[in-house]
């Protein structure tokens, strides 16, 4: 339970605290294999793919880009946190909050 506070020496068997919760996080493997496997068996692939090379022939941008993050996958992100020149980084509650009607 978020928020919940274990207190030393206390015994809490109803708790928590850590490790796999239902219905969070990813699916498992074996969750991923069933619906890939239901979908196959719904799905004709060669025709979503034939549909989706129509539209990237067509110009759709937002499908040329779904091909392409598929295929060769998202550029890998980098943030740089330097920074140039001088940073004040002393922060107090009476400088971010003001109680002036200007």
């Amino acid at each position: 339970m978020a928020g919940k506070k274990k207190i030393d020496g206390a015994n809490d068997s109803n708790g928590n605290w850590g490790g796999p919760r239902p219905n969070s996080g990813r699916p498992t493997l074996g969750e991923v294999i069933n619906i890939r496997k239901i979908m196959d068996e719904h799905i004709d692939v060669d025709l979503v793919m034939q549909k989706l090379l129509e539209r990237i022939e067509s110009g759709d941008h937002r499908a040329i880009e779904l091909f392409m993050k598929y295929r060769a996958g998202l550029p890998k992100q980098e943030i740089d946190l330097n920074t140039s020149g001088e940073v004040d980084i002393n922060v107090t509650l009476k400088g971010l909050i003001s109680f002036d009607d200007d």
